[in-house]
């Protein structure tokens, strides 16, 4: 059996290749070897936002959980509040960016 464990305080924040690509995302998914799908833990300082963006044209699904301070899911221009423990997923025509709060947001990103 092989598997790979990474701990996310040991890897370089930084925007990766995707156009909506974080530059405060760690590519977690490419630390430990995986392929089908990306995996991010995105790290916003308070008051930061990521890309917006759609998946119209590569169809494209997200998903996030919500792991450590406070913030919202923009979607299609509606702010909607996001906790610690909320699992989220977002159309693929719909606009999306989240945006932390006064105390940031910690949030794991998977995108197949």
């Amino acid at each position: 059996m092989t598997f790979q464990i990474v701990d996310p305080s040991d890897l370089d924040v930084g925007r990766g290749p995707h156009p909506a690509a974080s530059p405060f995302e760690k590519r977690v998914g490419e630390a430990i070897g995986v392929t089908a799908f990306g995996l991010y833990q995105i790290e916003l300082p308070a008051g930061e936002e990521t890309v917006p963006h759609d998946h119209v044209d590569d169809r494209a699904e997200d998903a996030y959980a919500v792991l450590r301070g406070s913030g919202w899911l923009v979607v299609d221009g509606e702010d909607v509040p996001v906790a610690p423990g909320q699992f989220v997923a977002v159309s693929q025509e719909s606009s999306r960016y989240l945006r932390a709060g006064d105390d940031g947001l910690v949030f794991i990103a998977v995108c197949a």
